[in-house]
């Protein structure tokens, strides 16, 4: 299994940016390019092109530790196990905000390190 580690430092209270960042459904607020999310229940499915769906189903969240885990799956991923984690955690003046991946195979992880790089930055934009 490989793990992607992405995060990026926003001077804002860690309760202000969890309200965006942990918000499952809110996902296109922040998320550069990610239009059309829809949403039922504990699933949401990202639009990735045409008829190409990414569906995303939420498996644990603790609003007290800021962290929330889902799972990530579509027809067009060669993967057996991708679980994001999104997690912040309290810094001087601000919060670093983390998102991580766990991938097996790895093959795909550098892609995965990258959208999630970009998906941080979204996050601190947010804020300015």
């Amino acid at each position: 299994m490989t793990t992607t580690n992405s995060e990026v430092f926003i001077a804002r209270d860690i309760a202000q940016v969890w309200a965006v960042f942990g918000d499952f459904h809110g996902i296109g607020n922040w998320f550069p390019g990610l239009e059309g999310v829809r949403s039922e229940g504990d699933i949401r499915y990202v639009p990735m092109g045409p008829g190409v769906d990414i569906t995303e189903t939420l498996v644990a969240r603790d609003d007290a530790a800021f962290t929330l885990s889902y799972t990530v799956a579509a027809d067009v991923l060669p993967t057996t196990k991708y679980v994001t984690t999104t997690s912040l955690r309290p810094a001087d003046g601000g919060c670093v905000a983390v998102m991580s991946a766990e991938i097996e195979p790895g093959d795909m992880a550098p892609m995965i390190q990258g959208i999630y790089d970009t998906a941080v930055q979204g996050l601190a934009k947010h804020f300015e």
